[in-house]
């Protein structure tokens, strides 16, 4: 069964991963996820909602100087906000995405906070079970089927 793993992105990339010219979401923390895993994008404010699920192909690894010398085109971040991100790193983390798909309609962080009062939408990843997204959003997820 695959994981689920849910992240915080802000709404300029959120668009730029389901339009996508972003493929790969950058982080300094490694994820505990394998290909086929999935990854559900919360879009921070001024937007704060679940928008989307994104299906992981790999996580690579690496300096971020090799990391933006073999995938700058398709990090949607220009070269010098991708250096002022990794300015105190030395390496650098890359979730690459193999398929992005909306949801037909937000879940809103109010509407989470309804179903789970203690939610607060992660700093860097929290992992979760499909059954507490199904109970979130009860629409079609045969797209979700691992």
């Amino acid at each position: 069964m695959s994981k689920l793993i849910l992240v915080s992105i802000k709404p300029e990339f959120v668009e730029k991963i389901f339009d996508g010219t972003k493929k790969i979401e950058l982080r300094k923390v490694s994820p505990h996820v394998e290909p086929g895993d999935l990854m559900i994008v919360y879009s921070t404010s001024p937007e704060m909602a679940i928008v989307g699920v994104c299906q992981i192909e790999k996580v690579i690894r690496s300096t971020p100087k090799e990391i933006w010398n073999s995938h700058s085109e398709v990090l949607g971040i220009d070269e010098t906000r991708f250096f002022d991100y990794y300015s105190e790193s030395s390496r650098a983390v890359g979730i690459v995405i193999n398929s992005a798909k909306r949801l037909k309609s937000k879940i809103s962080l109010e509407s989470i906070k309804r179903k789970f009062p203690r939610f607060a939408p992660p700093q860097t990843y929290k992992y979760y079970s499909k059954d507490v997204i199904f109970n979130l959003y009860p629409q079609d997820y045969s797209y979700l089927s691992s």
